[in-house]
């Protein structure tokens, strides 16, 4: 272990240097696949047995695991000697369409010009493809193997994988690792087996996000129907949390989002509380672990910003995989950060939703797993005296893991906060405008000056200085937006307003 384990650190530090440069190209432009088959001398019956189903899964799973963007590599692998080389590389091309033509003449290994079948070394095959093929640079390796590890003939194939279980579990380049134990029964000439092996291993992060996106499409579950068991990480995703109603608040709904993960809560402004308790329920993901024990504690956070989540009963007991345990939980919301309907993030939403996007960041605790017994049943059928089991015993290291759920508060406006101010604002409009009309307005009245009538014209708000005929000053008309107002009068004069 110690020699794979050096070479896969410097890989790794290849690895970091390279990573930046490949997440966006494992997302845009597909990721690097390699698809290593045993054909060492133990899988002879899966090469000569007539009904054998070997090739045609294998090219199924490219098929299904690979887009026309990523570069695929095809290796058979058993163990080098003499002149026989391990892993061998078969083909590279762009995608897997040719898959089952590169696969048609692979047969069974032989050590050399001795003619002895090969032996098996799992470890040479997986170094082999990181620093050959993917030249240290992110990727998936998928491998097809009876799971039986014999390097150089050795009789104590349960301790060699051992070593390779160990390495899988701790080997911190190889961020995923998903398996799927398949019933296979093939007999040949020199030997039978019940089950065959495919592992999914993830090497780099992001081949880690390019493998879960790989699974949620859905298309290699027609391929490999039963669910794949999760070997690492362990320490992530251990749990989800199904909402089932609000307890306190009967006008706040909620639901999960059609992601199966986000929980979502609707309401309308003005019934929104500070505080939401939910009855829900705990789902163990850890397939194939029973939680035999684990402490729950869980935060809201919004931005830098962490609230305490109250879980009750705020630990997990003998949680089978998949199976469910109720809880209530409890939080309180961030009421600084929700928009007033007066706001203008209200007010622009025109009556609309707004969303409040939160995390709610749950973590197991003094976490115990072990594998369930079915799954151990079922491993025990295909792979008759293979402490494969232990496979699936964490490391004493991993004793906790994290979730983050995303919390979505989508919140209803009123119309009437927009209603009103769309109001005024015509109300101001309307004003300014009969305003502008009225100041633009000019109106005849009848005016007695020394009791001679006389018509003047006076603008809404102006003054007008009264003369008589020779030019000599009677008084002063003042006019708002009404009838005239006499503002002054000479001594001895007279001057009046006469009419409307």
């Amino acid at each position: 272990m110690t020699r794979l384990t050096n070479l896969l650190r410097r890989a790794a530090s290849a690895l970091a240097l390279t990573a930046l440069s490949w997440a966006a190209p494992a997302t845009a432009a597909g990721i690097q696949q390699a698809f290593l088959v045993q054909n060492s001398g133990w899988m002879e019956p899966f090469y000569t047995d007539p009904a054998s189903q070997l090739k045609p899964l294998v090219a199924a799973v490219a098929a299904a695991a690979t887009s026309p963007d990523d570069t695929v590599f095809t290796l058979a692998f058993s163990q080098s000697s003499g002149s026989h080389a391990s892993p061998q590389l078969l083909a590279s091309s762009r995608g897997a369409a040719d898959m089952a033509r590169q696969l048609a003449p692979l047969a069974v290994a032989r050590k050399g010009s001795g003619g002895a079948l090969a032996d098996t070394d799992f470890k040479e095959a997986i170094t082999g493809t990181i620093t050959g093929p993917f030249k240290a640079a992110p990727g998936i390796l998928w491998i097809f193997t009876n799971n039986k590890n014999s390097p150089n003939n050795d009789a104590q194939t349960a301790e060699r994988n051992r070593d390779f279980y160990r390495l899988l579990h701790l080997e911190p380049s190889i961020t995923k690792t998903l398996v799927f134990p398949l019933k296979m029964p093939v007999r040949g000439k020199l030997y039978a087996a019940q089950g065959l092996m495919v592992y999914a291993l993830a090497y780099g992060q992001p081949a880690a996000a390019a493998l879960d996106r790989i699974m949620a499409e859905g298309r290699l579950s027609k391929v490999l129907t039963n669910a794949p068991a999760r070997l690492k990480p362990v320490d992530q995703g251990a749990a989800r949390l199904l909402p089932e109603r609000v307890m306190n608040a009967p006008n706040v709904r909620v639901s999960l989002a059609s992601d199966n993960t986000t929980l979502v809560l609707d309401v309308d402004a003005a019934d929104l509380v500070p505080t939401v308790t939910l009855q829900a329920s705990l789902e163990n993901l850890f397939y194939p672990y029973v939680i035999r024990q684990a402490k729950v504690q869980a935060a809201l956070g919004l931005g830098a910003g962490r609230t305490p989540i109250a879980v009750a009963p705020a630990a997990i007991e003998g949680l089978e995989p998949g199976a469910r345990q109720s809880v209530e939980v409890s939080f309180t919301l961030p009421m600084a950060q929700v928009p007033s309907p007066w706001s203008a993030q209200a007010l622009a939403a025109m009556g609309k939703q707004i969303v409040l996007p939160m995390v709610v960041e749950m973590a197991l605790t003094d976490q115990q797993l072990v594998p369930s017994a079915a799954f151990t049943a079922q491993l025990r059928e295909l792979f008759p005296g293979d402490p494969i089991s232990e496979m699936f015993t964490p490391p004493d290291s991993v004793r906790a893991s994290q979730t983050q759920v995303p919390l979505q508060v989508r919140i209803q406006y009123p119309l009437a906060p927009v209603l009103a101010l769309m109001g005024g604002v015509l109300l101001l409009v309307g004003s300014m405008v009969a305003g502008l009309v009225l100041a633009r307005s000019s109106k005849r009245y009848e005016v007695l000056v020394d009791g001679v009538r006389r018509s003047f014209v006076l603008k809404p708000f102006s003054t007008l200085p009264v003369v008589d005929g020779d030019g000599n000053p009677v008084g002063e008309l003042k006019r708002g937006l009404g009838r005239p107002q006499v503002l002054r009068v000479a001594e001895g004069r007279s001057l009046s307003v006469t009419g409307r």
